[in-house]
């Protein structure tokens, strides 16, 4: 056991080391206390990048990092839940390679780190595929089965024109997190009360505005 300790905060080791653990306490905090540790900037922002490469847009069909971002689930799947696949693969990737080739404190050891975040990212789209299954069918962010205009919620990151952020919506007793896109040019921030008028052409967003009562 100590043998192994040592490897998993040897030199090389370490900063992987540190992110699955990090990763792990994270989720340890979701599971049991129901904690939401706010990420929706981290969610938003990929999602807001994927939406400039859209068929839509001035580029014609999907940009690469567009293709890159769906082949690998994001933006489907929770952000943090993807990275931390990752963070688990490329540990026990590098934990191996660098024992195996005792490398775990040199410096050439940190050569490992892109080939092993390669293969975490690899595996990762074969282990979260089950998931994404259950995930379009249980969750899928809630919006198909439900009429959001109309609505007025929350905002819990920061909506602007150019801008994806997430609003809070309560519906029968549930709290739904949407992604919105300001309708004017006005910014909203957390906490301010906006109204949905209206879904984006691919269902992605919603377009709101300020709700003043």
């Amino acid at each position: 056991m100590q043998d192994f300790f040592e490897l998993a905060f040897s030199k090389v080791n370490f900063v992987p080391t540190l992110l699955a653990i990090l990763f792990a306490i994270y989720w340890v905090i979701t599971i049991f206390t129901g904690l939401d540790i706010e990420v929706a900037d981290a969610d938003v922002d990929v999602d807001a990048d994927a939406d400039t490469h859209h068929p839509d847009s001035q580029h014609s069909g999907d940009g690469v990092w567009d293709s890159i971002l769906k082949f690998f689930y994001i933006g489907e799947l929770p952000i943090l839940f993807i990275l931390s696949l990752v963070s688990i693969f490329m540990w026990l990737f590098l934990i191996n390679v660098t024992s195996w080739l005792s490398w775990e404190d040199s410096w050439i050891g940190f050569v490992l780190y892109l080939p092993g975040f390669i293969i975490g990212l690899l595996i990762t789209k074969v282990v979260a595929l089950p998931f994404l299954k259950l995930y379009r069918m249980f969750n899928h962010k809630g919006e198909e089965s439900i009429d959001f205009i109309g609505k007025v919620g929350a905002v819990v990151a920061t909506v602007k024109t150019d801008k994806i952020g997430q609003i809070e919506i309560k519906h029968q007793g549930d709290v739904i997190r949407v992604y919105a896109k300001s309708m004017t040019e006005e910014e909203y921030k957390a906490g301010e009360q906006v109204i949905i008028l209206e879904a984006s052409p691919d269902q992605k967003f919603y377009l709101v505005q300020s709700y003043n009562l």
